[in-house]
């Protein structure tokens, strides 16, 4: 079932409390993408308390922009962040519903200071919002197929760049979802998915396309992707024998959001350090 951008309404803001509690079957993560949703999320609306304005302070980027080669001739514009030293892998990173503003590339410039060469694309071709009616409605008129070609071609960019490296995807709220349709429609050159409170996908047939383990980042208290949602994903990932951990926040949807209303640092903290530690594990 192809992905509509209506059914993945997810928000990048903020957290409420903590206490992480780690689940799942098997060593490894992997992400779920944005192919073969339920249909019913379609056209729902993202709860109302996550609806608050982004904080307008970012730090201020470390990385370049570099352009990308998208079928049919266009052009994208990405943010690449690099590391000191060789990269130990490379990390494409997919924004939430704000667009790529100054906190994500912060975000990619912090995984750089871990060693990653770390590209984060744009799927909504410059824009960037910083209240939520801006970002549902730019999340609203997004074109998958355009956003998934964007996709592919951060995974070939540091395919290129990085050979015989591994790569990981990375994303949070609507790029989780998306996080997992990279490395889907990638052709097997993602060995490593990271989902922070993306849709999932219950598909089986879809997430046995995964190339590597998947990690999930859950919270508890959250009103979009609820506990019953994560525990279909749960289920789905083993029955496609891919191998995941999946940890849970007594938290709000967004909670790792330094940016956002509902941020909270002790959640954000562990659920960073156990990404951390499945980057560094994995890509080698």
């Amino acid at each position: 079932m192809s992905f509509r951008a209506a059914q993945v309404l997810s928000v990048l803001v903020g957290c409420v409390a903590v206490a992480a509690e780690p689940h799942g079957h098997g060593a490894g993560l992997q992400a779920g993408a944005a192919q073969g949703q339920d249909a019913n999320d379609a056209g729902s609306s993202v709860p109302a308390h996550q609806k608050h304005p982004v904080d307008p302070r970012p730090p201020a980027p470390k990385g370049k922009s570099v352009e990308l080669t998208v079928p049919g001739g266009r052009t994208s514009t990405a943010y690449v962040a690099r590391p000191k030293g060789a990269p130990r892998g490379g990390l494409l990173v997919v924004h939430e519903w704000w667009g790529l503003d100054d906190w994500v590339k912060a975000e990619a410039d912090r995984y750089a200071g871990q060693g990653y060469l770390v590209l984060a694309v744009d799927l909504f071709g410059g824009s960037v919002a910083t209240a939520a009616d801006e970002a549902q409605k730019l999340m609203s008129a997004l074109d998958q197929k355009a956003a998934t070609e964007v996709e592919v071609a951060g995974v070939e960019w540091l395919a290129h760049a990085l050979p015989g490296k591994k790569i990981a995807t990375l994303g949070w709220c609507m790029g989780g979802g998306q996080s997992l349709n990279a490395s889907l429609a990638s052709g097997g050159k993602v060995g490593a998915t990271v989902i922070y409170y993306g849709l999932p996908v219950t598909d089986v047939n879809l997430l046995r396309k995964l190339q590597g383990p998947v990690l999930g980042i859950w919270a508890k208290r959250d009103g979009w992707i609820t506990s019953e949602k994560v525990a279909a994903f749960d289920l789905a990932l083993r029955d496609a024998g891919i191998k995941h951990e999946f940890r849970s926040y007594d938290a709000d949807h967004a909670f790792a959001n330094p940016s956002g209303g509902r941020y909270n640092p002790p959640a954000a903290q562990d659920a960073n350090e156990a990404t951390r530690r499945f980057l560094k594990t994995l890509l080698k």
